[in-house]
């Protein structure tokens, strides 16, 4: 009876100690699966930490980027400004040299327009000083065998009534036309000697 009770206490032990290693048992599989999950949202947790680190990081990187581009912009702008001050100032230099060449090289073919001018209006006045000269030669010519004309024709005039007093004086009874053998008429001036009216007038 003493063998079967410990036979009963035994069976009750190994009975008590196998419910305790069950319940150890799903006490570690709670604790292992607690500890997975608490791990499992630790690394939800971290890893949604991290993307929020890292997009606060890239916001942060890209206000930098932004606000450095700004400066970057304004800085280029008024390098650009600058630049453009510098090439208008340059180009107004080189249209003032442009144009003052410009001036030059008309003041200079202007210059030698007025020279020709002046060259070919001495040759004018040369030729007409010449062709006045020689107009008032001619005229003085022309004056001198007028008067010629007019004292030969003067004094042809005085010879023919000096003759015709003659002969009027010698052959009084002498009928009009029977002296015209000793003093014929004039002739009439040849046609090649006389000048023109619409001549004279030019």
């Amino acid at each position: 009876m003493h063998q079967s009770i410990e036979d009963e206490l035994q069976r009750e032990n190994l009975a008590a100690e196998q419910r305790m290693v069950h319940r150890i048992q799903r006490i570690m599989i709670e604790c292992h699966k607690e500890k997975i999950e608490a791990v499992a949202k630790a690394r939800d947790e971290e890893r949604q930490l991290a993307q929020e680190a890292i997009l606060a990081q890239k916001r942060k990187v890209m206000d930098e980027f932004i606000n450095a581009g700004m400066t970057v912009v304004k800085d280029e702008r008024k390098s650009v400004s600058k630049l453009v001050k510098e090439k208008e100032h340059e180009m107004n230099i080189y249209y003032c040299m442009a144009q003052r060449q410009k001036q030059e090289e008309v003041q200079e073919v202007l210059q030698e327009a007025e020279k020709a001018h002046q060259a070919t209006l001495g040759n004018v006045m040369n030729k007409l000083v010449n062709t006045q000269d020689e107009l008032v030669s001619v005229a003085q010519q022309l004056g001198i065998m007028t008067n010629w004309k007019d004292f030969l024709e003067e004094e042809l005039q005085e010879t023919r009534m000096a003759f015709q007093k003659y002969i009027n004086f010698t052959f009084p009874k002498l009928a009009p036309g029977q002296a015209d053998f000793i003093l014929p008429e004039r002739k009439k001036t040849p046609s090649n000697l006389i000048i023109p009216r619409e001549t004279t007038r030019k």
